[in-house]
């Protein structure tokens, strides 16, 4: 037991994390020698050209969640495996049919279809009876990723723009309720029962947070993603290392808010 070797090690895995930002939100050149990297791994790894060509993304590295695994590629080279990319026309009692007319015998089927990352599934309502989903259904925002105008005493841990594609989201959570506390023991020490963020200053941040965002392979790397709405609006993602956003949230701003006793 070596509590100084696992500070070290955290600390590295932190930061080999961290510099991914420069391939993902920045593209700095780096993100080319990434990507061949993976592309050269794959290479090796994959000895059918058939199977290997229906490997190899069409997107940039990063656009859509990559995919950390160890044996993902000996996986699929099983002999009782078999890798189809052809769309699904049709679900029978026992077997699948694809579009290109051929048709898969089943045991059972794992609808893996992803995240659903736009709507909020619980309803909500806020000021003058507006609800959650009417505010957010041209786009999802919220200042710093958990809260919204309109609706006062309403927290949303890891909300619009505060979820990760390069690090581990455990590291903007606790930023983030380190923050909601402070707010807490603010309201308290004060004596004000509600707390609300300021229209101007969550819009002025959103627009700041998408002009990172349409700079990043989130956006311009070529592919459609649970990151993005139907417009193509990244809503998912920090744009910014983690520990920029720590910093924002060290401290509650409460000159952002309307505070009501």
């Amino acid at each position: 037991y070596f509590p100084i070797i696992q500070k070290l090690i955290r600390r590295s895995l932190y930061w080999s994390r961290e510099l991914l930002i420069f391939s993902f939100s920045y593209r700095w050149p780096i993100r080319y020698i990434n990507q061949e990297l993976v592309l050269s791994n794959l290479n090796r790894e994959i000895k059918d050209k058939e199977l290997r060509k229906k490997l190899t993304p069409t997107w940039d590295l990063g656009c859509k969640r990559v995919l950390i695994s160890s044996d993902w590629y000996s996986t699929l080279q099983k002999s009782n495996v078999k890798l189809i990319t052809n769309r699904i026309q049709e679900i029978k009692s026992h077997s699948i049919v694809t579009q290109n007319g051929d048709e898969h015998p089943v045991d059972i089927i794992i609808w893996s279809t992803g995240f659903q990352t736009q709507k909020f599934s619980v309803p909500i309502y806020g000021i003058n009876g507006c609800s959650l989903a009417e505010q957010w259904s041209e786009t999802m925002k919220a200042y710093r990723g958990i809260v919204v105008p309109n609706f006062p005493n309403l927290f949303i841990p890891l909300g619009p723009n505060s979820r990760l594609g390069h690090s581990s989201v455990i590291i903007m959570l606790e930023a983030q309720l380190k923050y909601m506390i402070e707010i807490l023991f603010y309201l308290d020490i004060n004596n004000l029962r509600t707390f609300s963020i300021k229209q101007h200053i969550h819009d002025r941040y959103n627009q700041w947070i998408q002009s990172k965002l349409n700079k990043s392979v989130w956006h311009l790397g070529g592919c459609h993603s649970w990151y993005q709405n139907a417009k193509g609006t990244v809503t998912t993602i920090w744009p910014e290392f983690t520990w920029i956003y720590h910093l924002l949230m060290k401290n509650f701003d409460y000159q952002n808010y309307i505070l009501e006793k």
